[in-house]
């Protein structure tokens, strides 16, 4: 068990919990667009975020050569957050050098982002709440994949999305689902990839809409080696926020899928 998890299960004291961050930790949160550096603000957003969400459950914890990954869920006013805490270690001390947070839904998230920028809004600069201005000269991110042979579908396939409020299930629906997110969402730049014969757990990188982006897809696989359940976590949540508002546009577009998705956009 990483300490970062035992110190949350242990409920430790701010002081004790500061312990394990490096001086100048980089810490990425899910509703921010740039990172804030050091001790303080670690310890500043993960209580508040305690205080908001209850005591984290988490429900895995796996690691690569670099990082580990942490699964966890709170509540927001009666409703499940679910989100993945990435945690890297300095090789030297031990100690924790950068934090990411990812999350899902987005209705709940919303929820999630309001309140937190209800507290700590004087503290962040308002900036870092926004979408980042694009550079007209500067060229594309090159984003150089990794990644393992698509694994073929189930056709019960269950997709739980970062932008949708409830579970999109059937085959069929999940990949108009999918492709929907795709015209929007540049193609992912697999960062790490941690598969076994039940689960694939893939890190990518990301543009939406020319924002930058850090995802994490979930695969669970059946005995027949097919894809039966999808999970997506996504950061952070103003570029979350443009990928939902350009694919529920482009949705409504169709009458069709307009009915079929009409309750999935909000709680």
């Amino acid at each position: 068990m990483h300490p970062f998890r035992k110190a949350i299960i242990d409920g430790v004291e701010p002081g004790e919990f500061k312990k394990l961050f490096s001086e100048e930790v980089e810490f990425w949160a899910p509703m921010l667009t740039k990172p804030l550096h050091g001790r303080d603000f670690a310890v500043t957003l993960l209580t508040n975020a305690g205080h908001i969400l209850g005591k984290a459950i988490y429900t895995r914890e796996v690691k690569d050569i670099k990082q580990t990954l942490l699964f966890w869920h709170g509540m927001v006013d009666g409703y499940t957050l679910e989100a993945v805490t990435v945690l890297t270690d300095d090789d030297d001390t031990g100690l924790i050098k950068q934090v990411r947070v990812l999350m899902r839904s987005w209705p709940f998230v919303t929820l999630f982002v309001d309140k937190m920028k209800e507290r700590l809004y004087d503290l962040i600069p308002e900036d870092y709440w926004n979408l980042q201005p694009m550079d007209a000269n500067a060229k594309p991110r090159v984003l150089s994949p990794i990644k393992l042979n698509d694994l073929p579908v189930a056709d019960d396939l269950a997709l739980h999305s970062p932008i949708f409020s409830k579970t999109l299930e059937g085959k069929e629906w999940v990949i108009k689902g999918l492709d929907a997110v795709h015209k929007i969402q540049a193609p992912s730049s697999y960062t790490s990839i941690i598969a076994s014969p039940d689960m694939k757990i893939e890190v990518f990188d990301t543009d939406i809409d020319g924002n930058p982006a850090e995802g994490i897809w979930v695969s669970k696989i059946n005995k027949y080696g097919e894809v039966y359940d999808l999970t997506v976590y996504l950061r952070p949540y103003p570029a979350v926020t443009v990928l939902r508002n350009k694919a529920k546009e482009a949705n409504d577009k169709d009458p069709e899928q307009r009915e079929r998705f009409e309750s999935y956009w909000v709680i």
